[in-house]
């Protein structure tokens, strides 16, 4: 059995010698203010069967705030100061259904040093934000590193399109589509600043690393991909950061890098 807090226990036995006090004065008021005095001086008689009465539902009423309301309370705010305290270690920043809303991508974007694409293919997003796109790839201290499936591996293009209800060709088709957006983003001249890579890694979400953040977004595994998906945007220095920087690290290790 677990060691009682003394500090708790003097507590509760001031709170309840205290309680029992005010409930005895209350008694006490209410029978002295039907003896002869206080029949004799009306008023005051009033008074007093008035606070007897008040003291004693005090008394009634702190009581089952402490048997019952300020238990709940604490055990509420506990759960509250846990959940914090849990957002807080894994560095989540913001959450939503709408992966545009997570973070302001043009913002992040115009000022950004290092960006990280770890994708199918994100055509929606690239065509949202192209223009931020080309600026930072046109910027000589800025790097794009773009992980994308590999368009020969037969089985991870099979089951791409499994889980996106597309054909096999479909697939490769808007693969290779994505390589050559990329190249045609450094303008073809190989300056090192754009890095492709392709692995046989199959998504199972979307992730966007821009300096010291991660954007992750989850995919549909319905049969119909129609609705909003869940987003969300950590930050480094949490749990959360780390898992999807060493996630994308080890695919890149294990990646093959076609351009430059």
């Amino acid at each position: 059995m677990a060691a009682r807090n003394p500090y708790r226990l003097v507590t509760n036995l001031k709170y309840w010698l205290l309680s029992s006090v005010a409930f005895l004065a209350g008694l006490g008021l209410l029978y002295a203010s039907g003896t002869g005095w206080f029949k004799d001086h009306e008023s005051l008689g009033t008074l007093a069967n008035q606070l007897g009465g008040l003291l004693i539902v005090s008394v009634a009423l702190a009581t089952l705030w402490d048997l019952v309301g300020r238990r709940s309370f604490f055990y509420e705010m506990l759960s509250a100061l846990r959940l914090k305290h849990d957002i807080h270690v894994s560095g989540l920043e913001s959450v939503d259904m709408d992966y545009n809303k997570v973070i302001n991508w043009d913002e992040h974007l115009s000022s950004a040093r290092h960006l990280d694409i770890f994708a199918a293919w994100a055509t929606t997003w690239r065509n949202n934000y192209q223009t931020r796109l080309q600026q930072l790839a046109s910027r000589n201290d800025a790097k794009i590193r773009v992980c994308l499936p590999d368009p020969s591996h037969s089985e991870c293009v099979k089951m791409l399109a499994t889980r996106f209800n597309m054909g096999q060709d479909d697939v490769r088709s808007r693969l290779n589509e994505t390589i050559e957006y990329y190249k045609r983003l450094d303008t073809n001249i190989q300056s090192g600043r754009i890095e492709i890579y392709v692995s046989a890694a199959v998504r199972v979400f979307s992730a966007y690393r821009i300096d010291n953040r991660f954007v992750v977004t989850l995919y549909h595994h319905k049969g119909s991909r129609s609705g909003s998906v869940p987003a969300l945007t950590c930050r480094e220095g949490g749990t959360y950061f780390e898992f999807f920087k060493d996630d994308l690290e080890g695919v890149l290790s294990a990646s093959t890098r076609i351009y430059p």
